[in-house]
């Protein structure tokens, strides 16, 4: 198992490399040798697991085919709009041609190579069988639900390829494989093959083909907007009322004491002569009497 193991991760190593070595020489100018010293193995090593060139070329094509079969071998039964799933499948379509320029230069290859190969042919177009299979189910549905104009469904699902691959093929004028338009702006001429309107939707990070059965696939119910909070009601401020000017003999009020002023003890004021000494206001504190001593209990009282 180990063994199987360890000649499976060689091979990805080799297939890889090669890879490389096809996209940046071509397949006809790529030997057997420039691909190992791309992989960094010795001519030897990448025999034993390949005898020929086209073997190698083969197994690539089986693998990047077998991936492309995976990625959309899925059916959409999201309770989403058709033109909003086929938003999504072309967004994501595009922009993984576009992240992947090496793949997108893979494919471009083979597709040059079918013309030469009748093998190569029949692999490439049952791999995009896949890909016309989920785009016209889309469309039809989206001709039974009155989004799309009534059409062949599998017409337009290659015409959209077409629309799709034709900008992927033109990716190869770039150096660095870059479409060279806004992946909204092909968004917007498939829909507009299908008799439908565009409508810009919020972008969706990361979003690529292997996201495209969840866009296409999951429920997504509208997310209904936060409501705002009101505003809220500041009272009026009440208009401040101006105090009664004082008579003129009143007494005027104490200042408010500190807190350092409050802790100290009050001086009590001396007794008018022959008057009773009155009782302080309970919620005026009482001058402490000039004969409790300092050591006296507080809750005791002398008459």
């Amino acid at each position: 198992m180990t063994r199987q193991r360890t000649d499976e991760q060689r091979k990805q190593q080799i297939r890889a490399a090669a890879t490389r070595c096809f996209v940046r020489r071509g397949y006809a100018a790529t030997r057997l040798l420039d691909i190992a010293r791309e992989a960094g193995l010795s001519k030897g090593g990448v025999y034993f697991h390949y005898r020929a060139k086209e073997q190698l070329f083969h197994d690539i094509l089986d693998a990047q085919l077998a991936a492309f079969e995976a990625r959309w071998s899925f059916e959409p039964v999201s309770d989403r709009a058709a033109d909003v799933i086929m938003a999504n499948l072309v967004r994501a379509h595009v922009r993984t041609i576009e992240d992947n320029p090496a793949e997108t230069r893979l494919t471009n290859l083979l597709v040059t190579m079918a013309v030469q190969d009748v093998e190569f042919r029949d692999k490439l177009s049952k791999a995009w069988e896949v890909s016309r299979k989920l785009y016209a189910g889309v469309i039809a549905r989206g001709i039974a639900e009155g989004v799309f104009k009534e059409a062949d469904p599998e017409a337009m699902a290659r015409n959209i390829l077409s629309l799709v691959q034709g900008y992927a093929a033109q990716s190869a004028l770039n150096e660095d494989g870059h479409l060279g338009v806004a992946v909204d702006d092909v968004v917007r001429g498939a829909l507009r093959l299908l008799g439908a309107e565009f409508v810009a939707q919020p972008v969706v990070e990361e979003v690529s083909c292997e996201s495209a059965p969840e866009l296409a696939s999951a429920a997504a119910p509208e997310q209904a907007a936060p409501e705002q909070a009101a505003p809220a009601e500041v009272a009026p401020m009440a208009p401040v009322e101006a105090a009664p000017a004082a008579p003129e003999d009143a007494v005027p009020a104490p200042a408010e004491a500190t807190p350092a002023e409050a802790a100290a003890p009050a001086e009590a004021a001396p007794p008018e002569a022959g008057a009773p000494a009155e009782a302080a206001p309970a919620e005026v504190a009482p001058a402490a009497p000039a004969e409790v001593t300092a050591g006296a209990d507080p809750g005791s009282s002398e008459g």
